[in-house]
């Protein structure tokens, strides 16, 4: 008899935690979420390590801070041991580790595995998006299902990016989309594919509901815009005292969406969401059929949150709750009771010892900093405060969350911001210079430096003297020449597409539609 749970972690991307009914969320239905919460524990406070997809995910691999592996950006960490990762691990304790859907390991699908056995992917084209020529283009397994269908290049709306708020119709039919092949495939390993002489690691990850804000086409009418929620927007939150914001959003070009665009990006937002719960919904139910599911530990969670227009901000990085805070839901059958809540701290950071202790694995050998999600849920060694950090030099950030409050601070130039979440849960006040909170705002910076020496990276974000590190400001430079809704990595295509070799890579003064009807037709 198998003794050891097989894990099953089921990952979204640039999901914030409040789009899930069992949130308190009245407007949106996610009826399979909500019961996987149901059966197991919500953590109602869970922060990512970092707020930008490729670091969050290596921190959750690794166990370790992005500055402790200096994973600046969406860039592949430096000295990644993958004997020393979640999969690596578990593999060497008798798990086959299984990902398939989105991992952003790498810049090319398959580069690299972080210990996983097998690969089964779908990384938004960018082994053809990154690729230098036609002859190092890497199709993923979703490309090559799409080819399959005749269907490639079609997996967004042509007008925009793969980074964009424009809200439109997705242009795939239902089965064709990413969302459905995601559970397509995790429904077939559960059945015909994944071993039965040993336990499982399965790592499912989804795409969406990460931008573009393009509307899955049977879900087009399911959210009416008006009716949802503004986003969160104050004259006091302190965003206009940081110039930093508004050359943010020019570089962006947030202005040019009108405020129906933006409710109806929400209303699209919601609509992948409510498609991947459809999706988890059918690997629930294949766990139940496969007679897996009491075997079974399962964990949903996302990298990052999306800051959908609150302080007029869009997509991550920055250290607001709608950024920083991800759903986080555990089930594991007689271990964790039935519609457990956990009000508490938690870090994605403690997937890496919650996954290897259910394993049998002695975790305190690898001396991470994260924390049993069992040991909170039994009220032992809690968190006092959770930092997440992004580094992207010179604009350094590190946000510092109690079950109070929150501390921000912006590198580039000292910018601080300190909310008191428990009172402002929309973060609509800004009380850093308000001298009767000068005392928390310097325990918590203090408690970010003593963090950053044990667990961090202190050339990242310390100064000689181990305190946070200011630097002078610089407005924000985007690397984009041309305007934002015409994004160069638009100018990729299959090799099946081009006639033209010479076309294959770029051509500097056309969009993704010109360079496929110029090449293909």
């Amino acid at each position: 008899m198998q003794e050891k749970p097989n894990i099953l972690m089921i990952f979204t991307d640039q999901q914030r935690w409040d789009t899930l009914a069992s949130y308190g969320n009245t407007e949106i239905k996610t009826p399979n979420l909500d019961r996987l919460a149901q059966e197991g524990a919500l953590f109602d406070t869970a922060v990512t390590p970092c707020p930008l997809c490729m670091p969050a995910r290596a921190s959750v691999m690794t166990g370790k801070t992005n500055s402790a592996l200096g994973c600046m950006e969406n860039i592949y960490p430096r000295d990644v041991d993958n004997r020393e990762t979640i999969a690596g691990i578990l593999s060497q304790e008798g798990y086959h580790c299984q990902a398939i859907g989105k991992m952003h390991f790498s810049d090319t699908p398959y580069a690299e595995s972080y210990g996983m056995d097998h690969m089964i992917l779908s990384e938004e084209t960018r082994g053809v998006r990154t690729a230098s020529s036609q002859k190092s283009v890497v199709l993923d397994d979703y490309d090559k299902f799409l080819e399959e269908h005749h269907a490639w290049g079609w997996d967004k709306p042509t007008e925009i990016g793969y980074n964009e708020i424009k809200p439109l119709q997705a242009p795939l039919p239902k089965e064709l989309h990413v969302t459905q092949w995601c559970g397509d495939r995790s429904v077939q390993w559960l059945q015909q594919e994944r071993p039965k002489d040993k336990p499982f690691f399965l790592w499912t990850s989804f795409v969406k509901p990460h931008v573009p804000y393009d509307c899955p086409q049977h879900l087009l009418d399911l959210y009416d815009p008006e009716s949802l929620e503004d986003p969160w927007t104050s004259s006091e939150d302190g965003c206009a005292e940081y110039p930093y914001f508004d050359s943010y959003r020019e570089g962006k070009e947030f202005d040019l969406y009108s405020e129906k665009a933006i409710k109806r990006a929400k209303a699209y937002y919601y609509a992948n969401i409510t498609f991947i719960d459809e999706q988890v919904g059918r690997i629930l139910d294949t766990l139940e059929q496969e007679g897996l599911a009491e075997s079974t530990l399962v964990v949903f969670t996302s990298d990052h949150g999306d800051l959908m227009g609150d302080h007029h901000l869009w997509y991550k990085c920055f250290g607001f709750e709608g950024s920083l805070r991800v759903p986080l839901l555990v089930r594991w059958p007689k271990k964790i009771a039935e519609g457990t809540r956990y009000t508490g701290l938690a870090s994605l950071l403690d997937l890496f010892p919650t996954l290897l202790s259910a394993a049998g694995v002695d975790d305190a050998q690898y001396k991470r900093p994260g924390k049993d999600l069992m040991t909170l849920l039994s009220g032992e060694n809690q968190h006092e405060a959770v930092l997440s950090e992004v580094m992207f030099p010179p604009y350094t950030m590190c946000h510092v969350r109690t079950n109070r409050y929150k501390y921000l601070f912006y590198q580039n130039g000292g910018f601080e911001q300190l909310f008191n979440v428990e009172d402002d849960p929309k973060e609509l006040r800004n009380l850093a210079s308000n001298p009767a909170y000068a005392d928390v705002k310097q325990e918590m910076k203090q408690w970010a430096e003593t963090y950053i020496q044990e667990q961090g990276g202190e050339d990242f974000h310390l100064d000689a003297e181990n305190h946070l590190r200011s630097e002078p400001y610089q407005a924000h430079r985007e690397s984009q020449e041309r305007p934002f809704s015409r994004m160069p990595w638009d100018l990729r295509l299959p090799p099946s597409f081009c006639k033209n070799p010479g076309h294959f890579y770029e051509d500097a003064n056309a969009d993704w539609l010109d360079v496929l009807i110029k090449n293909a037709f």
